[in-house]
């Protein structure tokens, strides 16, 4: 990058150089990012402790909310909160120590130290100390004071983080990075995702969505040295939601019988019920979903064989207009899919069966397109760490490799050619159904290359994909999985407002099943088009033998390894 080009001149709003390791991450992210440069680092003035009495220490101590305190201290232990010294990367760079006054619940700076910061020409002061800030010192840099808040600020303000969703049964945990402003936790919201509540943990909750919104900061920076007007603004809360406290002592008491409640349940759900997936096919054409009250009239194929299941249909019509279906047939004793076709046997009824791809990783997702007269497959095999391109050979009885689209784990991964470019769609691990990533290339083949603001979606409830994107009355469309209260309990489809090698935004319009009243109705997370006909699959629960075994033999093996010395 030349002196002419764009920078961003960041400041660090800190308590010492000891941060956070979520936080720390944060700051490695921004610093990546080309034409980001930390210009200022801002630390409270060292205060001595007050020295106070044993009396005063009794009258002053918060007895109400003991036993959390307690609890974050000696128990609450996520590794994003681990401490990280960065004296190493904040060495050398500018610092000034200023004395804030408490006025209220807020912080305020006096002019003298404003001035100060101000004269270091900050755009952006990233706020990862202090406490809450009032006054000019929001204004002090060109784009303001950028703040985490870990909850969904229209219904959660306050904290402390992710007690309060689990508490009252939520599916989801929120989190926002705001631009702040006078009022608390409602300040413009430059970047915002939902993740998924883990019921039965706290810690493995708040450690997830710490460690996976730290990125947002240098994803916005982006936006703005890209020439986006309309990314250091971001848009106005307008939440009226109360200002949340920490819980009182009977209320963390029933926290935690909430969260062992859970906890118990989650132990036996994995030794009892067990997902069985099978395939529906609609007579209709898949624009149809998006109607207010679609048809769901689908005719499900016979069960699957004992200890298997069927998912991810995805087909296509030979010369003879006959359906073939390829779809992930999962083995619970080998613990592995594979891809098989469904043909037909006559009338387009799918009854026979023949594996097409068997390799010792899993398989799944078997996302089939046509192209320059060929059948092509592009199946999930993250195992496998890439993204491969295969053909069917004639007889349709093989799939063959022709290209590695990419070489890099991708689930799910959706193709779709839209604007002269191809556009390849998926989810990556850890967050396999929350975090969307954006690939594109001038030809199917690729190379691909990777989108500046990958993940471009963070939402448990509609990000992973689901199946065909396709175009109605000159719109794309993208099917996404909503994964909020059960693993592919519904789809999702979406209205793709703006996608180009800079930037990506869609609505959702629609959510469609699971298929009520039927003999698969937890759960649906496959939707894909072949002509007139759209394929499903829905998912039951039934207690597999094979899973259970694995099951108890990893818990097991787990309570083995902790009690050894």
């Amino acid at each position: 990058m030349n002196a002419t080009e764009p920078r961003l001149r960041v400041g660090l709003l800190c308590d010492g150089a000891v941060l956070q390791h979520w936080q720390a991450e944060c700051l490695r992210h921004v610093l990546a990012v080309d034409g980001v440069d930390l210009v200022l680092v801002v630390r409270p003035t060292p205060t001595p402790p007050a020295s106070r009495s044993l009396g005063q220490r009794l009258l002053r101590h918060p007895w109400r909310i003991s036993l959390y305190l307690r609890y974050r201290r000696k128990h609450f232990r996520p590794a994003a909160m681990a401490p990280e010294d960065m004296s190493g990367v904040l060495h050398g760079v500018p610092a000034i120590a200023c004395t804030v006054e408490r006025r209220g619940h807020g912080q305020y700076f006096s002019a003298q130290d404003i001035a100060r910061i101000r004269a270091h020409r900050p755009d952006v002061l990233l706020r990862f100390g202090f406490n809450i800030l009032r006054g000019d010192v929001l204004e002090a840099a060109t784009h303001g004071v950028w703040s985490f808040h870990h909850g969904d600020e229209e219904h959660y303000r306050g904290g402390p983080p992710g007690l309060w969703e689990l508490l009252r049964g939520e599916p989801v945990m929120g989190a926002v990075l705001q631009r702040l402003t006078e009022k608390l936790d409602g300040g413009r919201i430059l970047h915002k995702g939902w993740f998924g509540v883990v019921d039965h943990s706290l810690r493995e909750t708040v450690d997830t969505v710490l460690r996976h919104s730290a990125s947002w900061p240098a994803l916005v920076m982006r936006r703005i040295l890209a020439g986006d007007p309309e990314a250091a603004q971001g848009r106005q809360s307008g939440t009226t939601a109360p200002v949340l406290r920490y819980p009182g002592n009977l209320t963390f008491l029933r926290f935690l019988v909430v969260q062992l409640r859970n906890k118990l349940r989650f132990h036996r759900a994995s030794l009892t019920r067990h997902e069985e997936w099978n395939i529906g096919v609609l007579n209709q054409p898949i624009h149809r979903l998006l109607e207010e009250k679609p048809s769901l009239n689908v005719r499900w194929l016979p069960a699957p064989a004992e200890r298997s299941f069927r998912a991810d249909p995805f087909g296509f019509t030979d010369a003879e207009g006959q359906l073939h279906v390829l779809y992930e047939k999962y083995d619970h004793a080998r613990a592995k899919g594979e891809i098989a076709r469904l043909r037909p046997k006559r009338d387009n009824v799918l009854k026979r069966s023949r594996t097409l791809l068997d390799l010792p990783q899993h398989l799944s997702y078997p996302f089939v397109l046509q192209h320059e007269g060929r059948i092509c497959v592009i199946p999930e095999q993250a195992a496998l760490g890439c993204v491969q391109l295969y053909v069917l050979d004639e007889a349709l009885s093989r799939m063959d490799p022709v290209a590695t689209l990419l070489e890099e784990p991708l689930y799910d991964p959706t193709p779709v050619h839209w604007n002269g470019r191809w556009w390849l769609f998926g989810t990556k691990a850890p967050l396999t159904n929350t975090e969307l990533f954006l690939y594109h290339a001038a030809d199917l083949h690729g190379p691909y290359l990777p989108h500046p603001l990958n993940p471009v979606k963070t939402d448990v409830r509609s990000a992973r994909p689901a199946g065909t994107p396709f175009v109605h009355h000159g719109v794309l469309h993208r099917p996404g999985q909503d994964s909020s209260l059960t693993y592919g309990g519904r789809v999702v489809f979406h209205r793709v407002l703006e996608l180009s090698p800079t930037a990506f935004r869609e609505e959702a319009v629609r959510t469609v099943g699971p298929i009520t009243n039927s003999a698969y109705s937890k759960g649906l997370h496959t939707v894909s088009a072949v002509g007139d006909v759209t394929l499903v699959d829905g998912k039951r629960f039934l207690r597999v033998p094979d899973r259970a075994a694995r099951e108890r033999q990893r818990k097991l093996s787990t309570l083995l390894a902790r009690l050894r010395p």
